[in-house]
């Protein structure tokens, strides 16, 4: 039954985790349609240290269920756990299929190796103090299936789904993670492989959070016990554990090692049960010749080993809070200081903030519709490799759009309300006048303003001069008017000199035309856009419009921290004062 339970719940969490990262129509997500992810040790455990109460509260259940069950967490919920035992299960049927039985030190109960897991957990917490959630990144099993489904199997639904209707309905955005694919790959093929070779080796030497579980399931209540009067080691349970902590020899389950997933319990036909034991302490070893260490000092460096981590996770997180910048991040019109070189999205509240919480899942890059998250390469930096930038060149940002906070797990990325998100400045926009249509080929465009949605982009009408070379005359009137000194005379004396301007450096000002007296510079009225900073959230609508390629004319500067932009404000119109007795 409890092998039934686990398998049944197993299966329904990885087909709600598959969902989620599919979302190939671009649907607004319900509430309900992330809670796998939510529940997620790690992601829950950065979202109670940003004070989201829903994380919070997630991390007290899955806390309580592991005093009470142990580490059902492992077998239940986590999604590479769960692809670990779909391995195993596929090792198991494949050496069925070959007609041998696993044996030798596949079968054997393997000493435990504290030593390694609590030294990579402490590098890790160490990492969170210096960089951030970089390492996190790359160690934790929510992550690593997670970019897995966002960078292989979402492009292969797509592709499924483009056959089966026979037509191109939702493009596979394979380059979505361009050279890091490989990367993206091998990290999830590691736990895999290690599965294939010795079961859970990866969730009970390198996993962070079975690390951590492991230290809270040293004496669970409900724990798996053998009763010695009734075994009669037929070593059934041990071949079926995957975690090989079962000690046939001494009678007893290593708690930190199991996971539960009950296959044990199903083989056993002997007395192996979980079993309720009000008693804290954990169980003493029989003192036997195969004993090395008694219980006692391995509960004592336990203990120590546990507050130890406990201090420097509080220490760490204490003074990773404090990078955080304070004060007064500037006036929204204005660059100064607070640019950098990638765009985190908007919720995010700061790059470094970001930096320091996102863990990389990909599950925002895959809910955005416009596709304009995309992970980063070195654009954050070595800390910020496969976290989320809004990268113009691929889509925008929608106005009216604030998916990526609700999906997020960890609450690197906030969840904003629209009207909130609406005025969050991500980035500044800047404009190139010199790059324009408008003003490097005299002719109309205006993308650029029909496209913003906060009206920061306006258009302004100028006099653009062209001169007509047979009528010009050479008499360096223009030449002496122009003010930016965009205007030159070329040719020689034998052909004939005329005048010349240079549509980067002229602002239209008219002069030249009204300074000519042969009627050679003439002025066409066209409309240019003016921009104004305070309005503009960043949202990379313009810069997606423009035409101008490679370089466009309207480019964005990130903000490290983000800003809250002005509203345009509309003057009400006058109300018409009537002479007639019908004004209209």
């Amino acid at each position: 039954m409890w092998r039934a339970v686990r398998i049944t719940v197993a299966i329904t969490v990885m087909v709600l985790f598959v969902f989620g990262f599919i979302n190939l129509s671009n649907r607004e997500p319900t509430g309900w349609e992330h809670l796998v992810e939510r529940l997620q040790f790690i992601p829950a455990l950065l979202g109670t240290w940003r004070g989201v109460f829903g994380a919070a509260v997630v991390v007290g259940i899955l806390v309580a269920l592991t005093l009470l069950f142990g580490r059902v967490y492992c077998s239940f919920v986590c999604p590479l756990g769960i692809l670990q035992d779909i391995v195993i299960r596929q090792r198991r049927r494949f050496d069925r299929l070959r007609g041998k039985k696993r044996n030798g030190t596949a079968l054997r109960f393997a000493q435990p190796l504290p030593w390694l897991r609590y030294t990579i957990l402490g590098i890790l917490l160490v990492s969170v103090f210096l960089s951030g959630t970089a390492l996190v990144a790359w160690l934790d099993p929510y992550s690593i299936c997670a970019r897995f489904m966002a960078g292989v199997i979402n492009p292969l639904a797509a592709n499924a789904q483009n056959f089966v209707e026979r037509e191109v309905e939702t493009q596979p955005a394979w380059g979505r993670y361009g050279w890091l694919l490989p990367a993206v790959v091998g990290a999830i093929l590691l736990p895999l492989a290690l599965a294939w070779w010795r079961g859970r080796v990866y969730c009970n030497t390198i996993c962070p959070v079975g690390a951590f579980l492991a230290l809270l399931s040293r004496a669970p209540l409900f724990r798996l016990r053998m009763d010695p009067s009734s075994c009669v080691r037929c070593a059934n349970c041990v071949r079926a554990c995957k975690a090989q902590c079962i000690d046939l020899k001494n009678y007893r389950v290593d708690t930190t090692r199991c996971v539960n997933c009950y296959d044990c319990v199903s083989a056993c036909e002997h007395g192996l049960s979980p079993k309720f034991t009000f008693s804290r302490r954990r169980e003493e070893l029989p003192k036997t010749k195969n004993a090395k260490e008694p219980a006692e000092t391995t509960t004592s460096s336990s203990r120590r080993a546990f507050l130890g981590l406990l201090a420097c996770s509080a220490s760490a997180l204490a003074t990773s809070s404090c990078r955080e910048e304070e004060g007064n991040p500037g006036n929204p019109g204005e660059l100064g200081e607070n640019q950098d070189s990638a765009i985190s999205p908007p919720g995010s509240k700061s790059v470094p903030r970001f930096l320091d919480t996102c863990t990389a899942c990909g599950l925002c890059i895959t809910a955005c519709p416009t596709r304009v998250l995309q992970p980063a390469s070195w654009q954050y930096g070595l800390r910020g490799v496969m976290k989320p930038q809004l990268d113009f060149t691929v889509g925008f940002c929608n106005f009216d759009c604030n998916i990526c906070g609700r999906v997020c797990p960890e609450g690197a990325i906030m969840p904003l309300d629209l009207a909130e998100k609406q005025r969050t400045q991500i980035a500044l926009a800047e404009f190139h006048r010199e790059r324009c249509i408008v003003q490097q080929h005299y002719t109309e465009c205006g993308a650029c303003t029909e496209h913003c949605p906060t009206k920061a982009l306006d258009t302004r009408e100028e006099q653009f001069p062209s001169c007509n070379p047979e009528l010009c005359i050479a008499c360096n009137a223009c030449v002496e008017t122009c003010p930016q000194k965009a205007i030159s005379l070329v040719g020689d004396e034998s052909q004939g000199m005329h005048a010349q301007i240079d549509r980067t450096k002229c602002i239209a000002c008219g002069k030249c035309s009204q300074a000519c007296p042969s009627g050679a510079m003439t002025s066409q009225r066209l409309l240019i856009p003016v921009l104004t900073p305070e309005l503009c959230i960043g949202c990379g609508a313009c810069t997606y419009a423009c035409p101008v390629r490679p370089k466009r004319a309207m480019q964005l500067t990130p903000r490290r921290q983000h800003l809250t932009a002005e509203v345009k404000r509309e003057a009400p119109a006058e109300n018409p004062v009537s002479t007639d007795e019908f004004p209209f």
